[in-house]
């Protein structure tokens, strides 16, 4: 995992600063979840430097040269920092964040081993806020989206606006699929009240169960 080589509080001021976050839009950086979604299913090896490697074509590394010195102009903070400050928000975040919702699956596919749990395309992830899907003989049983904690706190107007829109994302999802979705925290690198998460899933999986048994039974 990257740490953030950078001090929290220059990290998080940054971070909130509205002049600098508009050099980190999609448009300027390309869509780094996408990104890492392709070097995942096309490398045979998924690693930091492999991943540091993908993104790092010649086009994004003159990206990222540009974007440092327009941040330096805006902040006035050092090249190091500005340059940490830009690898660790692109790459090394990107990293993180993709490695946790591996871990998680597959700690929870650890439970379940009888299932067969999926990461979701990155498309699937954009139209319907889902990480990972479920199958049990290529039949889906559910999907489900994995957040920090934080996610569940987020309260500012545009948070808000988010979240309304993520869960308006994951109707969509259980009207399209006909299946239950899943909404999964972590705190501290583990799993929020994971017992009530197997509970969840248990219900859901009696409940298939109890369709599939009724569908079999004679008129």
């Amino acid at each position: 995992m990257y740490i953030n080589p950078i001090e929290d509080k220059i990290y998080k001021t940054l971070n909130q600063d509205k002049r600098v976050n508009k050099y980190f839009n999609s448009k300027s950086v390309g869509k780094c979840m996408k990104l890492i979604d392709n070097y995942y299913r096309l490398s045979n090896e998924f690693t930091m430097d492999g991943w540091e490697t993908f993104y790092l074509t010649i086009d994004r590394e003159i990206r990222i040269g540009e974007i440092a010195f327009k941040i330096k102009e805006l902040t006035g903070y050092d090249d190091k920092t500005i340059v940490d400050y830009i690898y660790h928000r692109i790459i090394g975040q990107t990293y993180n964040g993709f490695v946790r919702e591996m871990k998680f699956i597959k700690q929870l596919n650890s439970f379940y081993p009888n299932l067969d749990f999926r990461k979701a395309l990155y498309e699937l992830d954009e139209k319907y806020f889902t990480d990972f899907e479920v199958y049990t003989k290529d039949t889906l049983v559910f999907g489900g989206q994995i957040k920090p904690i934080s996610y569940m706190y987020m309260s500012k107007p545009y948070q808000v606006k988010a979240k309304e829109n993520h869960e308006k994302q994951r109707l969509d999802y259980r009207e399209r699929f006909k299946v239950p979705h899943l909404l999964i925290y972590y705190q501290d690198e583990k799993m929020y009240e994971l017992q009530k998460i197997k509970n969840k899933i248990d219900i859901i999986l009696h409940y298939n169960n109890a369709q599939k048994n009724t569908q079999f039974k004679t008129p």
